[in-house]
């Protein structure tokens, strides 16, 4: 097939059914997420297999359209499941072909359940560090520590593939501890999720600790930051309707020689360089005929169904020479040769440059945390949550806050209230067409901004509070940009930027871990292209996709957002992002049909009703959550809170959109303030 933008537009096998798209499996994989990257969700079924052999016999059987599976990884080298399956011994599966290939940046996740915390072990410096030995030099040292401690970890289950992927921090953390393989990352994480015993770990994708409730023990445990896997995707047949594409191609084969002959392989490579063909990669399984004899595979440039001036075919004409058997196994558009070299930290930024000035550099942003802001923020959302949900203290009937301020349980920060608080500094003239900061902004063309997630960290003890009473002289915030991600292509390529916020009373303070009464805060925020008018109005009219909830809250909260009140918080946060105050600039502009409720709003409010549902000596010791759909102005949300029935520290918090279905999705873990704490209450 040649041109592969046909891709998400092909007319099914039977015109009477929606195709199916096959996927080594479960939901929530790396190669699910590469599936849909490629195929439009509104046009294709996706069908979760167990294996990659599966996979190939649903196309095979034409069971399925198209089949997703992993080929490569540019840390670790071919996947040798699919290879083995390429070179097909036997003729099981004489119809497949490669139509496509697709690349996935991959972050992998500790996986699994924190231990009980302790004030001595719970240090993630303690956690399985070892004296460096030939395989882990001591110049090798990993790009990221745990988040909490390891020690109780006696297995780690995941891909063969991940293995050599995060071998560096394996060795660093948790030498010595058994490996398990299993048939993909995300029933790694099942796998963790059915053994009650809490010693288990799992190293796969954030999402997969969603999908299945579990704690992110360290995030990006990757030995290289530039970690990428290559998908193909298989089809049966040729795409008889392919079309000539101006876009680079490859293509691969498998072919067989004869062993005894000097110099065979060498022929047949020669065969290229004839012809200018340029090879871009060589792998070879076992014959399993003779041993240590090999069938190989070779990549190369150029496209047996788009081959203009014949070098392709002449070639293969002439590989087919010196070979005992050969099979062409596809050809497909080459979707490296339109990739920008940049690390993923810098790739499509228009220049080195604009990633370095947003990548490491600090922002100090001072406060003097006055509680009146905190007080119009109460006022401001008395009249959407109940009174249960009130910070202890707040009295919606009285205007005067330094009252207020004489009742000790009052004395700190409601817990997410210090997101009104920090806000960048930047004058009118420095604000973006809609209305943002550029602070955050990679620029041009990635000009429409989301909040996605993120995760707040707050500590208790006898260190710095929030405190109305105290002789502080204020505090500090500093922002910085973490990570830069890019992911999607074309027009629906995407822009992930990470923010970390660090909040304390110590201008120098640097903590890996929130401690003496920090907020340590992260922001992810998606940056996409402009869209059309027509895609505009097509967005604003489209119908929500409602995955609901599998489960009952213990407590919730019903609440419709008003204007007045989006933008009111506007004005407190000091937001002036269009999407929350002009709606026709919703509309029209990105494709909304309402105004949108704020990503931090919608986290204190989660915050707010979690809190009204702890007992007197918890706190929230930490939250994470995750944006999956709009919430809108007018519309009735429900915010619900449940806890865990066997980790009692932990919470479920999600907010479900006016279809019933997932709109915000987080999970708490409390701890105990201690005596005379008062915390975040």
């Amino acid at each position: 097939m040649a041109s592969q933008p046909e891709l998400g537009t092909k007319e099914p096998e039977t015109a009477t059914t929606t195709p199916v798209v096959s996927f080594l499996g479960p939901v929530s994989s790396y190669t699910h997420q590469a599936a849909l990257s490629c195929f439009e969700a509104a046009k294709y079924s996706y069908d979760p297999a167990t294996s990659i052999t599966d996979v190939f016999e649903t196309v095979q059987s034409g069971e399925a359209a198209f089949g997703v599976v992993p080929f490569e990884n540019s840390t670790n080298g071919a996947v040798i499941f699919t290879l083995e399956l390429l070179a097909d011994r036997h003729n099981t599966y004489p119809d497949i072909n490669v139509c496509e290939e697709a690349y996935l940046d991959v972050s992998h996740y500790l996986l699994g359940h924190r231990a009980p915390r302790n004030a001595v072990t719970d240090s993630p410096d303690v956690s399985g560090t070892c004296t460096p030995t030939t395989s882990i030099p001591s110049p090798l040292k990993p790009r990221t520590k745990p988040l909490c401690n390891l020690k109780h970890i006696e297995r780690i289950y995941t891909h063969p593939q991940a293995w050599g992927q995060c071998e560096t921090f394996l060795g660093a953390y948790l030498k010595g501890i058994e490996r398990i393989d299993v048939s993909s990352t995300s029933r790694a994480a099942e796998m963790v999720k059915e053994d009650t015993s809490g010693t288990s770990a799992a190293i796969a994708s954030s999402l997969a600790a969603e999908i299945h409730g579990l704690d992110v023990l360290a995030r990006g445990i990757e030995d290289r930051e530039d970690n990428k896997t290559r998908f193909f995707i298989l089809r049966k047949g040729v795409d008889e309707k392919a079309n000539a594409s101006p876009a680079k191609t490859k293509s691969l084969i498998s072919f067989t020689v004869d062993h005894r002959s000097p110099g065979a392989l060498a022929q047949v490579l020669d065969c290229f360089r004839a012809y200018t063909v340029n090879l871009t990669s060589i792998n070879s399984r076992p014959t399993n005929v003779v041993p240590f004899q090999y069938i190989f595979f070779v990549e190369f440039e150029g496209s047996k169904l788009n081959d203009p001036d014949q070098r392709v075919e002449g070639a293969l004409a002439s590989v087919a020479k010196f070979v005992q058997s050969w099979r062409w196994l596809g050809s497909w558009d080459d979707k490296l040769s339109r990739m920008p070299s940049f690390t993923r930290r810098e790739r499509e930024f228009g220049s080195v440059g604009v990633a370095s000035r947003l990548i490491d550099k600090s922002y100090w942003i001072f406060d003097d945390l006055s509680p009146m802001l905190s007080h119009r923020l109460n006022i401001t959302l008395a009249d959407f949550l109940p009174p249960s949900c009130y910070p202890h203290g707040f009295n919606r009937d009285n205007s005067n806050p330094g009252i207020e301020r004489r009742n000790a349980r009052y004395r700190t920060l409601p817990p997410g209230h210090h997101l009104v608080y920090f806000p960048t500094q930047v004058p009118d003239s420095e604000l973006l067409p809609d209305g943002t900061d550029s602070v955050q902004s990679p620029g041009e063309p990635f000009v429409r901004r989301m909040w996605a997630g993120g995760s707040v960290k707050f500590s208790y003890g006898t260190g710095v509070r929030f405190d109305y009473n105290s002789d502080s002289d204020g505090f500090w915030c500093e922002e910085q940009v973490t990570n830069v991600a890019m992911k999607g292509e074309g027009d629906n390529e995407k822009a992930f930027v990470t923010i970390e916020r660090r909040i304390s009373e110590d201008y120098s303070m640097r903590d890996e871990v929130p401690s003496r009464g920090a907020i340590i805060e992260t922001r992810d925020l998606v940056f996409m292209k402009r869209k059309s008018v027509a895609a505009a109005k097509e967005a604003a009219t489209r119908p929500d996709k409602v995955v609901k909830p599998a489960q009952e809250p213990d407590f919730s909260v019903l609440m419709t957002p008003t204007k007045s009140l989006l933008a009111r918080f506007s004005g407190l946060s000091f937001n002036a992002h269009f999407i929350h105050l002009d709606p026709q600039y919703a509309r029209e502009v990105e494709g909304h049909r309402n105004l949108l409720v704020h990503g931090p709003l919608s986290l204190i409010l989660m915050l707010s009703v979690l809190n009204s549902q702890l007992k007197e000596h918890e706190g929230i010791g930490s939250f994470d959550y995750r944006n999956l759909a709009p919430l809108y102005a007018n519309e009735e949300m429900k915010i619900c809170v449940r806890r865990d029935r066997e980790k009692t520290n932990r919470f479920n918090v999600w907010i479900e959109g006016c279809s019933g279905g997932y709109a915000v999705k987080g999970s708490a873990l409390v701890t105990n303030k201690g005596p005379g704490i008062d915390g975040c209450s």
